[in-house]
């Protein structure tokens, strides 16, 4: 899926036979077949949502926000593995970054009648309209990464506040508790990025003598990242660090860096994205705290099934999955780990 797919994508995504483990390949290139698998695969047309969803028995919906990052796409690749296990169709659709079209797209989840809608939310208003769209139809939500407003049968993802608690304190160590730092946040307003701000602030409370000097958001994108980190970097000769708030803005970041010829430039992030793996052995990025995507879009689906065969009295309102810090120390048991799919 990718921003030339249509306005509003209703295409479903037909989950048949299991995928053979896949090798790393660039960012880029992993969106790119990405995008031609969800409108190549086979039984994708919107008759046969239509009518697999009538019974609200078979079909679960997904909503995610983009598919920019690899965290999305790696919770996806979970959710289709653990729905063909199970026999379930997955209908997945990309709202291209636009909260709008994000809550166009919940309405015609529940149109299609699927029987639990899967729901990782733009920003705050998508979150708050498209829970109340699956709940005013009796249909469970099972929230995953962020945390929308309203009634969700359960929240799977991290504590972000632990995670970026653990990661700044980390970092504050590697500069001697001093310095300055730059923070690069997501989509603000989302939760993730309050909390993540919330955990990293806490850890600057304590740490005084490191200053920071610019605070900018750049929407979890690597390009938008990019161009923020130039201007940062050029404003501030004397900076020692950057917190990104996601591996992709880190990848951004760690561009500009390398461009502007700062190759002792702490940089460290949230996700664990299999490229970030590769700039932590080469020295572009210090750290990562690793997320579990993969795991998570299984998990999603498993509980969707659950609250769709009526159980979801027996579902946990939150389950929150670990995080890991990946240095250059536990690299190679990170990668090992399948965080982001299979072992590579």
């Amino acid at each position: 899926m990718n921003e030339s797919s249509r306005t509003t994508q209703t295409e479903p995504v037909h989950v048949g036979q299991r995928r053979k483990p896949r090798s790393r390949r660039p960012l880029g290139v992993a969106l790119a077949m990405l995008a031609t698998a969800a409108l190549a695969l086979t039984g994708c047309s919107a008759d046969n949502a239509a009518n697999a969803g009538g019974t609200g028995k078979k079909t679960i919906g997904v909503s995610m926000p983009e598919f920019h990052s690899l965290f999305y796409v790696a919770a996806v690749d979970g959710m289709k593995k653990a729905a063909a296990d199970e026999g379930y169709e997955l209908v997945v659709l990309n709202a291209n970054g636009n909260s709008s079209q994000q809550v166009n797209q919940v309405q015609n989840l529940v149109t299609q009648q699927v029987g639990a809608v899967i729901f990782a939310m733009q920003d705050a208003t998508a979150g708050a309209a498209g829970v109340a769209e699956a709940k005013g139809a009796n249909i469970p939500v099972i929230a995953i990464d962020q945390r929308p407003q309203g009634d969700v049968t359960t929240f799977i993802g991290s504590d972000s506040v632990k995670a970026s608690t653990e990661l700044c304190d980390y970092l504050a160590k590697q500069m001697g508790g001093k310095g300055n730092l730059a923070i690069i946040k997501g989509v603000l307003g989302s939760s993730t990025e309050i909390e993540r701000s919330k955990g990293c602030g806490s850890i600057l409370e304590k740490n005084p003598d490191i200053k920071v000097v610019s605070t900018t958001n750049a929407d979890w994108d690597e390009n938008k990242a990019y161009n923020v980190a130039q201007d940062v970097l050029t404003a501030n000769p004397e900076l020692q660090a950057i917190f990104a708030q996601n591996d992709g803005m880190a990848l951004g970041a760690a561009k500009a860096a390398a461009q502007a010829g700062r190759s002792n430039l702490k940089i460290v992030s949230v996700d664990g994205f299999p490229q970030v793996y590769d700039a932590i052995e080469s020295g572009q990025v210090l750290a990562t705290m690793s997320q579990e995507p993969y795991q998570m879009g299984e998990l999603a689906v498993r509980t969707a099934i659950k609250a769709m065969n009526g159980e979801a009295g027996s579902i946990e309102k939150e389950q929150l999955q670990p995080t890991v810090l990946v240095t250059k120390e536990n690299l190679e048991e990170a990668r090992s780990a399948g965080y982001y799919g299979p072992a590579k």
